[in-house]
């Protein structure tokens, strides 16, 4: 697994010192209702069991990346990045991103650390889409991927379930000509 680089951010395998902030946002209200939902805290053997195998670098399922940027001369730990297993026959894999630390949140840092990964995807892995989910409501999230460039596909009526509701999903892919459209 390559480390990549955007113009804001770099991005790096994970490692076991990544359990406490992985602990920590994963038990953040702002983050949660978006993720897995505020009422669904995580232990900490719970996120370690979780990222168990991406630490050991034996995760057959989903790659997944830590967000670091420099401020005021140091590297800071601000995210995760994580896509699924390119699917060989239809060349395509799912993304999500996470930004855990607040003050770096709709700032840029995300979509940053997302068009590195895309670059990657499309011009080194050679994938032909890329999807990306969020439920519905999440703006902020809607906002970013449409400025990078994905386009909403449609919504997945009650799909997911949270906090004991169901809740639409909306789905929004990027291709390979869209990526190249907007370089």
């Amino acid at each position: 697994m390559p480390n990549l680089r955007g113009q804001l951010t770099s991005l790096r395998a994970m490692v076991r010192e990544d359990l406490p902030l992985l602990h920590r946002w994963l038990n953040d209200p702002e983050v949660m209702q978006w993720w897995d939902g505020r009422d669904h805290p995580a232990t900490f053997d719970r996120v370690e069991a979780r990222f168990r195998r991406s630490i050991e670098g034996s995760d057959r399922e989903s790659e997944r990346y830590m967000i670091e940027v420099e401020k005021d001369g140091d590297r800071r730990v601000i995210g995760m990045l994580q896509y699924t297993r390119v699917n060989p026959r239809a060349k395509n894999t799912q993304i999500d991103v996470l930004i855990g630390e607040p003050e770096f949140r709709e700032a840029g840092f995300g979509g940053d650390a997302l068009r590195a990964v895309l670059k990657h995807l499309f011009e080194t892995i050679k994938v032909h889409r890329v999807w990306h989910t969020m439920r519905a409501g999440n703006e902020r999230a809607q906002r970013a991927a449409e400025k990078i460039g994905f386009v909403k596909e449609g919504v997945l009526r009650e799909h997911d379930q949270l906090e004991g509701q169901f809740v639409d999903v909306e789905v929004y892919g990027m291709l390979l000509d869209d990526w190249r459209r907007g370089q």
